[in-house]
């Protein structure tokens, strides 16, 4: 029998979603599933793992947020129903393994080795304490074109410079700036929001920063294209931003299927540094009351304007 490989199966349940015309990390806004997926002592789940609770959550129409193993929900006093289906979710572990190339014959190193382990939604457990009753289902409203202040707040936050001017949204590294079009040319404030996201997570991959910019080839564009597409999901589900960005995703969508399907350990890259993208633009976000009294001064602050980068120059959109 073929030893069952973790990184070809998640990368494969990655690429069907991709090559049915359904991203993975995009939601339906129009449900509890937005949410970042937590653990049962509250924390959240993190990179890959989101990834696969959030494709299982929308697949089997979960509306809970709490993911936990079948002895977790026995400890509580829960009742995982008969016939449920657990969700298969990731963990490194190291193990220590004798090095061959040293010179000692008694050297050893730790290694991460992938592990897997299965959990079960909140909605497939009875009897569980009220705290982890699903929520009831949020209620995305409708496209408006008023400035959510505080959620700008809470990304202007990281420090990036960020002007408004022309019709593309873009980040130039040679500049270090992250250009947005003018906010009335959005369909909708939240479109606005979540482009902005997807911006920042590109500004975070400067070399004073995260210094994840490789060679300008076509692979590396799609790939960093994909970390910033995770990282603004990502920042779009802790914020509660309903939108989507501006460009056009089916133009990336060749470029995402030939990135993972010529490396089975692509998607854990880039949900990794999509994490870590993601972060940093929130790192000196305040809690949301600290951010609406923050949104009031930010909102008598005119936006800057300047010239769009020149065409000659690298940028990322």
């Amino acid at each position: 029998m073929a030893k069952f490989d973790t990184y070809q199966d998640v990368t494969d349940a990655v690429l069907a979603n991709l090559e049915a015309g359904t991203r993975p990390w995009k939601q339906d806004w129009q449900g509890s599933a937005v949410q970042m997926p937590h653990r049962v002592t509250g924390d959240e789940y993190r990179g890959i793992n989101v990834v696969l609770l959030w494709m299982s959550a929308t697949a089997q129409g979960f509306g809970g947020r709490t993911w936990m193993t079948f002895k977790q929900a026995k400890e509580l006093g829960g009742k995982v129903r008969k016939g449920s289906k657990g969700t298969r979710i990731v963990f490194f572990k190291k193990i220590e393994v004798k090095d061959r190339e040293a010179a000692g014959d008694d050297e050893t190193k730790r290694i991460p080795m992938l592990r897997t382990y299965t959990v079960f939604n909140s909605d497939q457990i009875d009897d569980l304490p009220e705290k982890y009753a699903t929520p009831a289902p949020i209620v995305a409203p409708g496209p408006s074109m008023e400035r959510d202040r505080a959620a700008e707040v809470a990304l202007r936050s990281c420090g990036a410079e960020i002007v408004e001017a022309g019709s593309r949204a873009f980040y130039t590294p040679a500049t270090d700036v992250v250009t947005m079009p003018d906010f009335e040319r959005f369909a909708s404030s939240s479109g606005y929001l979540a482009t902005l996201a997807h911006e920042l997570c590109h500004w975070t991959g400067h070399k004073t920063r995260l210094d994840r910019f490789g060679k300008n080839d076509r692979t590396s564009y799609a790939f960093e294209e994909l970390v910033a597409e995770l990282g603004a999901a990502f920042i779009g589900s802790r914020l509660g931003i309903v939108g989507e960005h501006i460009d056009n995703h089916s133009a990336y969508l060749a470029g995402w299927l030939k990135v993972l399907r010529d490396d089975k350990r692509a998607i854990f890259r880039a949900a990794s540094l999509a994490q870590a993208a993601a972060d940093m633009v929130l790192a000196q976000a305040a809690p949301i009351e600290e951010r609406e009294e923050a949104a009031l001064v930010a909102a008598k602050a005119p936006a800057t304007a300047a010239e769009p980068a020149p065409a000659a120059q690298l940028a990322l959109i």
